[in-house]
């Protein structure tokens, strides 16, 4: 089959709009089953089509915008993309972004959610941030300054309680919070216990 030309066809459709099946030249997903090839006056391709590995492609030279639901109804599905078997990727080259917008943003996962990134994690909430969890910890050893969330007398958290009568219980706990250990996690909760008894 890689060899055979016989079994190709080839149409054009005028000078911008082409259609091709049966091609043996065999290239990264091997040989063609069909393609639909098209060309604008500016010479921007469109490249659309199968191959004998089953994949299927979709080139564009410039953006390709993908809508839906235009008479679906309101709140449902108008989009969906679905891997059955691996991975689904979003990549943006260069120095592009990834933006996710919507009137409410939800990540579900069976198993784990990592955010990694090699510059800054930043968060900008209009109203409250809630943290529910069997355990939580902050791994920190550069952290200085009066913004820092916990550790010290001059942390946020410890600004939370200078001043009061659970003071200096709140400070014993800040000095282990969040250190990865076990003995300390059960001290930390301890201390929040004290606290509890101390701010009734």
């Amino acid at each position: 089959m890689a060899n055979n030309w016989e079994g190709r066809q080839y149409i054009a459709l005028g000078p911008g709009f082409k259609l091709e099946s049966g091609n043996p030249t065999v290239g990264d997903s091997g040989s063609v089953v069909y393609d639909l090839y098209g060309i604008s006056d500016n010479a921007d391709v469109s490249l659309a089509g199968m191959t004998q590995q089953g994949s299927w492609r979709l080139y564009q030279d410039q953006h390709i915008e993908i809508v839906g639901g235009g008479k679906g109804q309101r709140g449902g599905v108008d989009v969906n993309i679905i891997g059955k078997q691996g991975a689904v990727t979003i990549t943006a080259m260069e120095n592009g972004d990834v933006r996710i917008s919507g009137a409410n943003i939800i990540f579900e996962s069976k198993k784990d959610i990592k955010f990694q990134c090699g510059g800054n994690f930043v968060t900008d909430v209009g109203n409250k941030i809630d943290l529910k969890a069997n355990e939580a910890y902050c791994d920190a050893p550069h952290t200085y300054g009066d913004n820092r969330l916990v550790e010290g007398e001059g942390s946020f958290l410890g600004g939370v309680f200078k001043g009061l009568a659970a003071e200096g219980i709140a400070m014993q706990a800040l000095s282990v919070a969040g250190k990865g250990n076990p003995a300390m996690s059960i001290a930390v909760n301890e201390g929040v216990k004290m606290l509890k008894g101390a701010l009734a």
